[in-house]
């Protein structure tokens, strides 16, 4: 698993990002930041949580060099397991940033 994160993100590091709790007792609200390089390729930012037994995820579009620097979202009440949290950042050539993170929930 490669695990990229930071914050901001560095000049020439397209994506890093920050997911909180870690660790926590369930149903418990996860919260994944995703911080983006300003760019024009830039195009869209996709969060997924997977479990195996449970899934979920969210796309958020990009405009470009125009974009927010920050994007953010809640997941709500996710149920006990042990998630691999995933965010990828897409451009006008494919994907240009990726990284994983590692949840429990008990």
């Amino acid at each position: 698993m490669i695990v990229a994160m930071g914050w901001p993100a560095a000049a020439g590091q397209a994506l890093t990002g920050r997911v909180r709790p870690s660790v926590a007792f369930a149903p418990s609200d996860v919260v994944i930041q995703a911080f983006i390089e300003q760019s024009a390729l830039n195009r869209s930012v996709t969060f997924a949580m997977d479990s195996g037994a449970f899934y979920t995820s969210s796309v958020a579009e990009l405009d470009g060099d125009r974009a927010a620097r920050v994007k953010e979202v809640r997941f709500r009440m996710v149920p006990a397991g042990v998630y691999q949290v995933s965010v990828t950042l897409f451009g006008t050539e494919g994907e240009r940033g990726h990284f994983l993170w590692k949840v429990e929930l008990w």
